[in-house]
């Protein structure tokens, strides 16, 4: 048998009519009555009223002179759609914007019935709608609800207020649960307030709801800014707007004695506050600021030997990191090295070590010697972070943005420095289509909506046409397991994982992905439990997910927005050890303070040694995964760029990033022992029917096998093809199937993935504007082949930016003629916008193998039929 046969290429897309069809009827939850509901609602609506009152009363200072507002929440269970319009159309309101929530408890008014309308306890999905009222506001909702009340006709343009009013749970004003309780700061001052020093100053993000209008949103800083001198504080940086992510922010300073005065009146019942800025109704959120994105401990390392550098090629590959040692031996001439802020400058001997290692494993992999090859090209990595000296101070060694700095202005910047340039700098590297970032904020884990920061990636991930690779965080607490130490020690290796996995399921609101991680465009990676490390020696260390290609025991989880598939895919993110109780009857197992040696994964180091510039040290966590991501998108972009100047094939350039993302997550599959562990340890008769959505919270589509990605066997073949396509468009692709298989009863998988970048719109609940889909000419299980689908749940994969399925069969195949084919469409519709303005880019990857030890040539079989093409890439027009 042939290894290594070079990948296949679809011919150009045919563009065929969209199907006719509404589709199935959603659902709808059952509703009180009228009656129940102006039962319900009446004081709720009061309580609003009378708020507000009381709101205005106690407005004074800076605030005095305006019209004084408040922001009215809504929620309700199922879904209104287009409420905005009657709310745009409704006097003295503004609408702010609206997300789904999930998990609502039923109750004997709001219930999911069973198909003979009994009551199930099965739980409810709903909306939450934000506004903006004022007086007049407030006297039209009133109105609207008392025409409702009495069972007349509302006004022409505001009819969706009566399906809110009959669907609503709660409605009330944002106020300091959501600005203060929901972001954690109530109880991060609480921590961070020293009664020893009465003048300390406190730090924070003060987020803003983004007003359409640029004039409220000018009037909105002005205030502010004047309430923070109004109470003692000031603001730490300019105001940050960015329109194309709907993001209005200002650092500022507090002082100690306000922060300590809101800790009383909210310990003191029915308490007033009396702080103007906490209950200023232009405020969203106040949120932690400056904080440490990575932490390096202090590890034990050696020397390492490393070849010479590589030739000059442009870069495709980006790293946004902390500045790394670019005399270790690793490195040298291996790195593009950008500094527009002289952020290098601030570090001092051995503080270069995320950076170093992050760029060690991209260029290198893991350091083992002889199994990688370095990377042909140079890296472009360019620095964002700097030394915290605050942890400085205290001996540690964390890298951060300090607190006048927004990540999103300084992401921005740098990917803007990249393709467009900055000031009188040209472009630095125009050519990048990969861009590595091993960070996240650890304040920030991912709730209900993305986060400023994973906006700005998925906005500039469409205007570049670039894939980011971003970390799906770490997870740095302990792991309770409920027994004692000896009792667990003396579990088999297969009942020391289903225990240890059931522990973690109780973490799993501790483990969130971290902001940017729930991005769409984004690629996430989280870290599998495995590395080259080879044998080693225990000590006081265990292992507690001993078997099996499972995910680290340091990985965070998702699901990601809409409940889509977060993180997508699995890299190596080394095995990591925790070190055994002390005493036997402890049941607390933590992360050791500093890695001894091995396992984990080899990677290139900082030393705070004069003159050192070859140390290496085992590291972990799902930072290592992504730059192994990284690594394996550049080696697919050679792969690429292999097959269009020894091949002929022609890959458009914008479309390039999209392929190598679709390529990525294609080789992505659930390890056989790691699905039975998470079946035997989580599934449970109540989540038996959604267990495929349960165990992508885990492993997403599985650990990646980049070698499967790059090349074909005779028994392996996968075709791949790219284009942009249009709103209500269908692109019609032919795979053939080989006349080997017809009549045969061998096993055969075939494997599809679609990715594509979608614009965004962050004033909508869905945030994606472009839906694409892969469908079949015909179901699966009827096609020649008689597939089914593996792994993944198939309304699952649909919510994101990456559709990845996988389908296998064994029984008997019907003969077919020598022309047989599958015909796969791929289909484009608007979602969060009316009307798709840009064509999408996309790639598509498919695959159909049998064993290698079958004697049918799959590969050469659909080669031969794959006629010649021009280019992949299809086009918005009819062909």
């Amino acid at each position: 048998m042939t290894d290594h046969l070079p990948l296949l290429v679809f011919p150009r897309a045919r563009t065929i009519a969209p199907p006719k069809g509404n589709g199935f009827p959603m659902g709808k939850p059952h509703f009180p009555g009228r009656a129940r509901q102006v039962e319900r609602l009446s004081q709720q609506l009061a309580d609003v009223q009378q708020d507000f009152s009381c709101y205005k009363g106690s407005v004074s200072g800076v605030v005095g002179g305006l019209e004084p507002e408040t922001v009215l929440v809504i929620e309700i269970a199922g879904s209104v759609e287009d409420f905005k319009r009657a709310v745009d159309a409704t006097d003295g309101l503004e609408w702010l914007g609206e997300w789904d929530i999930e998990d609502i408890e039923p109750d004997d008014d709001f219930y999911e019935a069973n198909k003979k309308g009994e009551k199930t306890d099965k739980r409810l999905t709903g909306r939450l709608f934000l506004s903006l009222g004022n007086d007049q506001g407030i006297k039209e909702l009133l109105s609207l609800w008392k025409l409702w009340e009495k069972s007349q006709k509302l006004p022409r343009y505001k009819t969706k207020w009566r399906d809110v009013f009959a669907q609503t749970l709660k409605i009330r004003r944002w106020g300091i649960e959501e600005t203060l309780c929901e972001t954690g700061m109530i109880d991060r001052w609480r921590d961070l307030l020293d009664p020893i020093h009465p003048a300390q100053v406190i730090h924070c993000q003060v987020e803003m709801f983004y007003r359409r209008n640029s004039a409220k949103r000018k009037q909105n800083e002005t205030m502010i800014a004047a309430l923070l001198l109004e109470m003692g504080g000031q603001t730490l940086s300019s105001f940050i707007d960015m329109p194309d992510i709907a993001f209005h922010a200002v650092k500022a300073r507090l002082p100690a004695d306000k922060v300590r005065h809101l800790l009383a009146l909210l310990d003191s019942p029915n308490a007033e506050i009396d702080i103007q800025l906490f209950k200023f109704p232009g405020v969203m959120y106040f949120r932690p600021t400056g904080q440490s994105l990575v932490v390096s401990g202090d590890e034990v390392g050696e020397p390492g030997e490393f070849p010479e550098g590589s030739p000059e090629l442009p870069p495709v590959t980006a790293i946004l990191d902390g500045a790394p040692n670019l005399l270790h031996e690793a490195l040298k001439d291996r790195l593009l090295f950008d500094d527009p802020d002289n952020l290098a400058g601030e570090y001092q001997p051995g503080e270069k070590r995320h950076g170093t290692a992050m760029a060690s494993l991209v260029v290198h992999g893991e350091l083992v010697d002889g199994l990688f090859s370095p990377l042909i090209r140079k890296v472009y990595h360019l620095v964002i972070m700097q030394p915290n000296p605050q942890a400085r101070s205290f001996g540690g060694h964390d890298e951060h943005f300090p607190d006048e700095v927004f990540f999103e202005d300084r992401i921005e910047r740098a990917v803007r420095r990249m393709f467009e340039g900055e000031g009188n700098v040209p472009a630095q590297a125009p050519g990048i289509k990969i861009i590595n970032l091993s960070i996240g904020d650890p304040e920030r884990p991912f709730i209900h909506t993305p986060s400023p920061w994973a906006r700005l990636l998925d906005w500039l991930s469409w205007k570049y046409r670039v894939l980011f690779c971003v970390s799906a965080g770490n997870f740095g607490g302990d792991i309770e397991i409920g027994i004692p130490h000896c009792e667990f020690s003396a579990l088999s290796d297969e009942h020391k994982v289903v225990h240890v996995l059931k522990c973690i399921e109780q973490q799993l609101s501790e483990r969130r992905l971290l902001s940017p991680a729930e991005s769409l465009n984004s690629l996430t990676v989280g870290a599998s439990h495995a590395d080259e490390s080879g044998t080693y020696t225990l000590g006081q260390r265990i292992d507690l997910l001993p078997i099996g290609a499972l995910f680290s025991p340091i990985s965070r989880f998702g699901h990601g927005f809409r409940r889509s598939v977060k993180p997508e895919v699995l890299f190596p993110g080394g095995r990591q050890l925790y070190m055994a109780p002390l005493i036997d009857r402890d049941q607390t197992y933590k992360l050791p303070k500093k890695m001894l040696g091995p396992p984990g994964q080899k990677v290139a180091y900082d030393s705070s040694q004069q003159g050192e510039t070859s140390k290496c040290v085992y590291q972990h966590g799902t930072s290592n995964a992504t730059a192994l991501a990284t690594r394996s998108g550049t080696r697919i972009y050679e792969v690429l760029a292999e097959l269009q100047a020894e091949h002929g094939e022609q890959i458009p350039d914008n479309l390039m990033a999209v392929l190598i993302k679709a390529l990525l997550v294609h080789g992505a599959q659930h390890d056989d022992q790691a699905e039975r562990a998470l079946t035997e340890s989580l599934k449970t008769q109540k989540n038996s029917r959604h267990f495929k959505e349960v165990m992508a919270r885990y492993i997403g589509y599985g650990a990646v096998n980049i070698e499967r990605v790059l090349a074909c066997t005779e028994q392996r073949g996968t075709v791949m093809g790219c284009g942009e396509i249009g709103e209500n468009q269908v692109h019609e692709y032919r795979f053939p199937l080989p006349l080997g298989l017809s009549g045969s009863q061998v096993w055969r998988r075939m494997v599809v993935t679609l990715a594509w970048f979608s614009p965004i719109n962050s004033a909508h609940r869905n945030l994606r504007e472009a839906k694409l889909e892969l469908q079949l000419g015909g179901n699966w299980d009827k096609l020649p082949l008689k597939l089914k689908r593996v792994d993944s749940d198939h309304n699952q994969v649909l919510r994101g930016t990456v559709q990845h399925e996988i389908l296998e069969g064994k029984s008997q195949i019907s003969a077919y003629e020598e022309d047989e084919h599958i015909l796969l469409h791929v289909t484009c519709k608007a979602d969060a916008t009316e009307k798709l303005d840009d064509a999408i880019p996309y790639g598509l990857a498919v695959t159909l193998e049998v064993a290698e030890t079958v004697d049918i040539p799959i590969y050469q079989q659909i080669r031969a039929r794959i006629k010649p093409q021009v280019a992949i890439g299809a086009s918005v027009e009819n062909l």
